[in-house]
């Protein structure tokens, strides 16, 4: 259930952000929520590999309906963001609301650099110029803050709702998993608590 309560709440965040930002007529770059749910999603540990792949890929899916890329761009980018961070998630301890932010700005400079990598590599057949795509590469870093300063908001909403999705299927809450570094530091490991969720 928390997978479906991800993506629905990636879908409102898109139609929200994106139609406050029409409404409104606002030029300055606009955060990549989604991005910021995948960071949510892989360093709360909650869900196992499969299901982080599929919040990712299926945010993804909704990006590129959202923007209107080309089918499967943002998908891929998303999927392969979400493999990253979890590679990472296992050796660095995100602890805190400004790490989980920082976390989040990763995540949405990791999806606009795949994004640019595959642009770059098939602009001749899409009839996309290199000079535009390098101009738009430039400007990811106002995203990626962007990203940064939207990312507590995201996190909140993202907690409220899987809390209301707790309360409404009577799923009781998890324990919190300590991060990586906290097991070695005393002398257990993940695995010695129990299975670990990304296996």
């Amino acid at each position: 259930m928390r997978p479906l309560i991800y993506i629905a709440l990636g879908w409102l965040l898109l139609a929200a952000v994106g139609g406050l930002g029409q409404t409104l007529g606002l030029t300055v770059m606009l955060p990549a929520t989604s991005a910021a749910l995948v960071a949510h999603v892989v360093f709360g540990r909650d869900l196992s590999l499969p299901s982080c792949l599929l919040v990712a890929v299926a945010l993804g899916y909704l990006e590129d309906m959202h923007q209107g890329t080309p089918a499967g761009l943002l998908s891929l980018a998303h999927g392969l963001c979400c493999c990253a961070l979890v590679w990472s998630s296992r050796r660095l301890a995100v602890e805190g609301p400004v790490a989980r932010a920082l976390a989040a700005g990763v995540a949405a400079a990791l999806v606009d650099l795949v994004t640019f990598a595959i642009l770059f590599f098939v602009r001749r057949r899409l009839g996309v110029e290199g000079e535009a795509l390098i101009a738009g590469l430039v400007q990811a870093r106002w995203h990626a803050l962007a990203t940064v300063l939207a990312a507590p908001g995201v996190f909140l909403l993202a907690e409220l709702a899987l809390g209301a999705g707790d309360r409404a299927f009577g799923r009781r809450p998890r324990p919190a998993r300590r991060s990586p570094l906290q097991a070695r530091g005393s002398g257990s490991t993940l695995e010695g608590e129990g299975q670990s969720d990304w296996t």
